[in-house]
């Protein structure tokens, strides 16, 4: 991976954090300022064929996980940042981040509902929402908004999965 690259992908992916972490929520003008320097980095490298590549790697984020968003599982600010990251790294690769940080993700959750007493709650909770699904198929939002307990900020996983891209880890 070219090091201007690694490091963009690092600097706009801590900064979603950050911002997550202060803000609630990763701002628009953060995810322009990243579609922006991806895709002038790609046209200054590659040309055309360079920014078909990031639009194509800034898509699949947004295909992918649109339906989590739909269900209120994933944040569009979640799936904005790794539309960024997309198209700064390329299909195959943004496809590889999104796994590591759903693992990530899964994990931390894990670690925080079994040690704040919460794991059996969030079952119920699961188990409620999809049976209300089933019944009135129609989507209703997952995840309790706000500080709550059991949240994460998602910007976390796809932070950690940055770096571990970064390390050449996958």
């Amino acid at each position: 991976m070219h090091g201007l690259l690694a490091l963009s992908a690092a600097v706009l992916a801590t900064g979603a954090f950050v911002l997550d972490l202060h803000r609630q929520k990763v701002p628009n003008i953060w995810i322009l300022i990243g579609w922006a320097w991806g895709l002038s980095y790609h046209y200054g490298v590659r040309g055309w064929s360079g920014v078909l590549g990031f639009f194509a790697g800034a898509a699949v984020p947004v295909l992918g996980l649109f339906p989590l968003f739909l269900f209120r599982m994933l944040g569009p600010g979640d799936i904005k940042i790794l539309s960024v990251l997309g198209g700064l790294l390329g299909c195959g690769d943004v496809v590889h981040l999104i796994i590591i940080s759903f693992l990530l993700g899964g994990v931390l959750s894990l670690g925080l509902l079994v040690s704040c007493g919460m794991l059996a709650s969030r079952i119920r909770h699961f188990a409620d929402y999809l049976k209300t699904y089933l019944k009135d198929r129609k989507p209703r939002p997952y995840y309790r908004t706000g500080e709550q307990a059991e949240n994460i900020h998602f910007t976390l996983p796809i932070l950690l999965g940055v770096f571990l891209y970064v390390g050449g880890i996958y």
